[in-house]
């Protein structure tokens, strides 16, 4: 049996906003970010933090390599947890991704990490005007707006689950002031 109370302990540790596991479709992003709107009071950040909550929620309904068939679309599965302590916002998001598409992820985001701000701009600027990546179902700007918006680098970690996937989480953060 699932213990709900310990992970309903850990949820208040963590101060958890929002939680969600399942197929993420457009319907399901919207209610989503309705919460999140409700949720979060500090309106100068809210933008940034509803942008990035946006992106990683689509990197998962389009991206994600663990899919469900509802009302004849196929829509991607994973998880998306948002937390709140004094100083920032911790959004996380998790979700299949093919092996063969794990290091072109990573090395996306170790790339975009290893930018200043200027050079965030440029690439931005330079994809935006660019033809869109073969792999992308986006203009492939994703990533980088989370990059910009984000008040640090973008974390993730990986655990192999077996010869075709590995789970990704990515986890992103936004300062408070």
């Amino acid at each position: 049996m699932i213990d709900l109370h310990e992970y309903y302990d850990t949820a208040n540790r963590h101060n958890v906003l929002l939680s969600f596991k399942g197929a993420l479709s457009q319907e399901i992003l919207v209610e989503m970010g309705n919460i999140v709107k409700n949720r979060v009071n500090l309106n100068k950040k809210l933008k940034k933090l509803f942008s990035i909550f946006v992106e990683l929620s689509q990197n998962i309904m389009h991206y994600s390599s663990e899919r469900v068939l509802i009302d004849g679309k196929e829509i991607g599965v994973g998880i998306i947890l948002f937390t709140e302590n004094d100083t920032n916002f911790t959004i996380y998001s998790g979700n299949m991704v093919n092996n063969q598409g794990v290091r072109f992820l990573t090395d996306k985001i170790d790339n975009l990490n290893a930018m200043n701000d200027d050079q965030l701009k440029d690439k931005y600027s330079s994809s935006l005007h660019a033809d869109r990546p073969v792999e992308s179902k986006g203009a492939g700007l994703g990533l980088i707006e989370i990059a910009r918006k984000a008040s640090g680098k973008i974390s993730y970690n990986k655990h192999k689950k077996d010869a075709e996937n590995t789970f990704v989480t990515i986890k992103v953060q936004i300062d408070k002031e």
